[in-house]
């Protein structure tokens, strides 16, 4: 079993209401390295997005219980426990290949993020 467990999780929005989610993490064994492999993949999540962007919205303007506001999301937001599994299976996905501390990013966008490819003429 891997000893490489998250310690920290970041979320850092854009001007778009996109954001970038990222999850720190380390070895539970003494002596193991402390260099940071970061990557950043892009996921398309519309609903996930919507849901953060009144998480947002809401931690602007009042104190969220947040478990009772998670619940309420779900209901809301069918789809949106299908993607916060796809997240965390990439996450999960990333961790298992990881052997010291690092961290892992993901940036969540509610548009379609297309490939940039250079097309000849």
């Amino acid at each position: 079993m891997n000893d490489i467990k998250p310690f920290r999780i970041d979320i850092e929005w854009t001007e778009k209401e996109d954001f970038l989610f990222s999850c720190h993490y380390g070895s539970l064994s003494p002596g193991s390295g402390d260099a940071l492999q970061a990557g950043v993949e892009s996921r398309f999540f519309p609903v996930m997005v919507r849901a953060m962007g009144n998480v947002l919205r809401k931690l602007c303007r009042e104190h969220i219980s947040f478990p009772l506001f998670l619940v309420a999301l779900a209901f809301e937001h069918r789809h949106l426990l299908s993607e916060i599994d796809q997240l965390l299976q990439a996450l999960h996905s990333h961790l298992e290949k990881q052997d010291g501390s690092g961290s892992w990013s993901c940036y969540i966008s509610g548009e379609r993020i297309y490939p940039s490819s250079s097309r000849g003429g």
